[in-house]
């Protein structure tokens, strides 16, 4: 059984008066592809290593297949990792790069030879087993170092940052033969990385660290859509979201010190009564902001446009705040154009200006009040 479980588990170097990781608890299931992300010294390094064994755990428990393996030296807990820098030996071959470990294991030449070769055909290094890492590319040395994993026949894999060294077009390329080799391996994985888009584009589950502690598990798609604080909701997303300042009057909220107003709908006032709330962050993403062709109580003026093919990014100033709107591109918008702004309102994020935690939706289903997620 390659499930794993993490309970309370918490990492405290010594000499240091904080914890890198507290508090940390997953379930990881059989097969799964779990993504550890968030921004540099948020910890995900140090739980990856924890897992792997090079790193001692300072509290809590680590479970693999049902059986506690904190003690449990890292050879002996049939973990494979792949690492940043490839940790190749420059002045061996691929096919030696590869077979490696086995050798160590006293496994026998014929059976070394065939896994090797097996791994090889998987990843289209089979014309390259003769040459040295010296000899190869950049996304060809990554494939080496996957196909040392996979020959372990490891029930897990770990992955600490392994495309950051790739060029960008380089790293979809290898973003893609992860996520096949994944599929067709059925190996549980864990991969780290900064990178959100990463995240976003491979996991089957995402873990959002920060400071240590865990703000957000759950799909790509449910993080998005549901963000469950303003931390996530900036991280996550490309741009993040933006977010207004502001007062409750009445039925609506009033941005700023009353540069623009945004008429809440039945279900945000609806929202906002039942948590009782008046200090809020009201959160929209880019792509949920509409430049309008009427005039609206939302006046903005464009400062800056950046074209990318069919879509553009348009920053403007609301209230003294710093937006983007992220729409299909419009070659006659200039920049010091006056913009009127709409926002969805099925899209709109009410979060505690106090806790800057989103407050639970209401939804009005069949004229039935109903509280989700």
């Amino acid at each position: 059984m390659s499930n794993i479980q993490l309970r309370d588990v918490c990492k405290k170097y010594l000499g240091s008066n904080d914890y890198s990781v507290r508090n940390f608890n997953l379930d990881i299931q059989e097969k799964e592809f779990i993504v550890l992300v968030g921004p540099s010294g948020c910890g995900k390094s140090t739980t990856l290593r924890m897992i792997a064994g090079l790193e001692d755990i300072s509290g809590g428990d680590l479970l693999i297949g049902g059986q506690r393996v904190n003690d449990v030296e890292p050879k002996n807990r049939g973990i494979a990792m792949v690492f940043q820098n490839y940790a190749l030996y420059p002045h061996m071959t691929v096919f030696e790069n590869m077979a490696f470990g086995l050798r160590r294991q006293k496994v026998p030449k014929n059976e070394v030879k065939a896994k090797v070769e097996e791994a090889a055909e998987i990843l289209g290094l089979s014309s390259l087993l003769k040459r040295k890492p010296k000899e190869l590319s950049g996304g060809q040395r990554q494939r080496v170092a996957l196909g040392r994993a996979i020959v372990r026949n490891s029930s897990i894999f770990l992955m600490d940052e392994p495309l950051s060294n790739l060029d960008a077009k380089l790293r979809v390329q290898m973003r893609a033969e992860i996520i096949r080799l994944h599929r067709q391996l059925g190996t549980t994985t864990i991969y780290v990385t900064h990178d959100q888009t990463e995240a976003m584009t491979m996991a089957t589950r995402i873990v959002i660290m920060r400071d240590g502690e865990i703000q957000q598990i759950g799909t790509p798609s449910e993080v998005y859509r549901s963000p469950e604080n303003v931390f996530v909701a900036s991280f996550i997303g490309q741009p993040g979201m933006n977010f207004f300042e502001g007062n409750i009057e009445g039925n609506q909220f009033i941005i700023g010190s009353g540069e623009a107003v945004y008429p809440l709908s039945k279900s945000e006032q609806l929202l906002l009564k039942k948590h009782k709330s008046k200090a809020v962050i009201l959160g929209v993403r880019p792509e949920d902001i509409t430049i309008s062709a009427e005039k609206t109580s939302i006046k903005g003026v464009v400062d800056l446009i950046e074209t990318n093919g069919a879509e553009m990014l348009v920053h403007t100033r609301l209230a003294g705040q710093q937006i983007v709107v992220k729409c299909k591109t419009d070659d006659h918008l200039k920049t010091g154009d006056p913009i009127y702004l709409s926002f969805n309102e099925n899209a709109i994020h009410l979060f505690d200006k106090s806790t800057k935690k989103r407050l639970k939706s209401l939804e009005v289903y069949h004229g039935a009040l109903l509280t989700s997620s």
